[in-house]
């Protein structure tokens, strides 16, 4: 006999008691406390529903929206008969060729995951380690530095926009670079993904205090006696960090490496900021949302018949092509979360943070 697991246990406990109380209700035999009892239940069931249907609806309709502007007949987009589904669909090769002319999409889609991979990477790396040395070791100075940490979370980037850019500009350690290359100046490091690297690498990145912390508290829930007999057989501390904490905390690192991707792949802060280049995706949508108009001219100058002879002053084809290019730029995060989100669940779930 298969043996069941806690879970399965208590849903077959709860149909039986469904059971048991609508043939105790048939026959009579309830009491005014069971009855109570089973509404109370019902009403926080029903409670529960509304909820999650109220939430599920504020996270779906944005995007349902973008699908129904987007497949929506460019003659129809002025018909408002229809909420939910467009009254006549449009071609779909002619919405997403349009979308894909203004995006450069393939070019700026692999250029775009490719760079937000290796800021991935680089900033779990870097805030896993700086989290891991916050929960175990203990030195002098410690609490202040993670106050540090703790600020970066609260403090806006605005406020360090200027010094931010200025140190990229004129990028040098400690006059090294200035000396080596005999200018007595850095390396200009505008315009280039390595600025947003070194960011990334040494946990400035984009929300790197909130990973701090985030994974400083799954680390704290784990068992230290694992760790401590590593060190008695000789581990140091890198050994220690990739050969048993890593592995005992691959939930928050994952739920850590989806949110680091999900946040530097719509980032246009840094992006605008450090590397303002047309081929990230969230940085060139940001452009069109600007000056729409001028993005489907340019677009249209040259190409074919059909895409030349969009009407460049409709605010409702304007809207429709923003729509068509939200969608692309959403479409790889939506397959992406397909596959992770049941380790995604799971991972936010145990990550520690309700601990101390």
């Amino acid at each position: 006999m298969t043996k069941l697991s806690r879970k399965e246990r208590m849903q077959k406990a709860q149909e039986m008691a469904g059971i048991s109380f609508w043939v105790d209700l048939r026959m009579g035999r309830l009491t005014k406390y069971a009855i109570q009892k089973q509404v109370k239940h019902i009403l926080a069931l029903a409670f529960r529903y509304a909820i999650l249907i109220c939430l599920g609806f504020v996270v779906i309709n944005p995007i349902w929206t973008l699908a129904k502007s987007t497949f929506t007949d460019p003659s129809l987009l002025t018909d408002k008969s229809s909420m939910w589904i467009p009254p006549k669909f449009s071609s779909i090769f002619f919405n997403m060729a349009r979308s894909r002319s203004l995006m450069n999409y393939l070019p700026s889609l692999g250029y775009t995951l490719l760079t937000t991979l290796v800021l991935t990477i680089l900033q779990v790396l870097s805030t896993g380690m700086a989290a891991y040395s916050f929960a175990r070791l203990k030195f002098k100075g410690s609490n202040i530095l993670f106050f540090f940490v703790v600020l970066t979370i609260v403090v806006p980037s605005d406020s360090i926009m200027l010094a931010q850019y200025a140190a990229f500009r004129n990028f040098d350690i400690f006059g090294l670079i200035g000396l080596i290359n005999g200018t007595g100046r850095g390396l200009n490091m505008i315009n280039h993904p390595v600025s947003q690297f070194i960011l990334a690498g040494t946990g400035m990145g984009v929300k790197s205090g909130l990973y701090i912390y985030f994974m400083r508290q799954a680390v704290r829930g784990l068992p230290i006696s694992v760790e401590e007999a590593a060190h008695v057989d000789g581990a140091g501390f890198l050994r220690t960090f990739f050969s048993i904490v890593l592995p005992s905390m691959s939930g928050s690192i994952l739920t850590v490496s989806v949110l680091s991707f999900l946040w530097n792949y719509t980032d246009t802060y840094y992006t605008s900021l450090l590397n303002p280049n047309e081929l990230h995706l969230a940085y060139h949508y940001s452009a069109l949302q600007a000056n729409i108009r001028w993005g489907i001219n340019t677009a249209a100058s040259g190409k074919a018949e059909w895409l030349a002879q969009i009407d460049s002053n409709s605010p409702y084809v304007q809207n429709s092509t923003i729509s068509a290019c939200a969608l692309l730029v959403v479409i790889p995060l939506l397959i992406m979360y397909a596959f992770v989100q049941k380790r995604f669940v799971q991972g936010a779930a145990r990550s520690g943070l309700g601990g101390d």
